[in-house]
């Protein structure tokens, strides 16, 4: 039987479900209130990249633990609207 290589596992911010991180968007804090797509280390989280999270994530409390820093409901919403432009929603 193959060795089923390893692959790492995040949660989603949205629905708090785990899984692969490569099905996964990942956000990072940019500035003061302020959250982006970013690839790169350093604090952040995973979010699924369907609507149902992504509503779930604006209106979710509790991310001062994910990201160290309160990101406001219209800073959420305003990331979410971008999203939604890059997939042609």
């Amino acid at each position: 039987m193959a060795k089923r290589g390893h692959r790492p596992q995040r949660t989603c911010l949205g629905c708090g479900a785990r899984d692969d991180q490569e099905r996964l968007i990942r956000l990072a804090v940019t500035g003061r209130d302020q959250l982006a797509v970013e690839p790169r280390r350093g604090r952040g989280g995973y979010l699924h990249r369907d609507t149902v999270c992504q509503q779930a994530f604006i209106g979710r409390k509790g991310l001062y633990r994910a990201f160290r820093v309160e990101i406001s409901r219209p800073a959420r919403a305003k990331l979410i609207q971008s999203l939604a432009g890059r997939n042609g929603e």
